[in-house]
């Protein structure tokens, strides 16, 4: 009896788990509470000040817990680094940040992260005006 009832469960389950894996893997990707993109950038004495928008949920952890970063690469070697505090209440937010660096007017390429709930990320090539 008991050989009668393991046979019919050795061939079900695989069959069960074959027909519920796509079920579940296609289920929708979870969306980020956190978006970033760069809006604009100028140059300013001593570097160049770069405009990001963005939204995020904060965490709970503080008002110092949500931060961002911004990075500035051109063709002729300038680069340049900053972080900076974000506001995280679930509103757009627009931000200038300072970047220290011998940048000069052309392209540059941006590249931004911030952090609140969780992270988000985005680079984009600007022209710094």
């Amino acid at each position: 009896m008991r050989r009668s009832f393991v046979r019919p469960l050795l061939i079900a389950v695989p069959a069960l788990l074959l027909i519920l894996t796509p079920a579940v893997s296609s289920a929708s990707p979870v969306k980020s509470t956190t978006t970033v993109s760069v809006k604009s950038a100028s140059l300013a004495p001593g570097g160049a000040n770069v405009t990001v928008a963005y939204s995020c949920f904060p965490n709970g952890y503080g008002p110092y817990s949500a931060f961002g970063g911004v990075r500035i690469a051109q063709v002729s070697g300038a680069s340049g680094d900053a972080f900076f505090h974000a506001t995280c209440n679930d509103r757009n937010q627009f931000q200038t940040v300072f970047v220290s660096g011998n940048f000069t007017r052309g392209d540059a390429a941006v590249n931004v992260f911030l952090c609140g709930l969780d992270c988000s990320f985005t680079s984009k090539e600007v022209r710094i005006k």
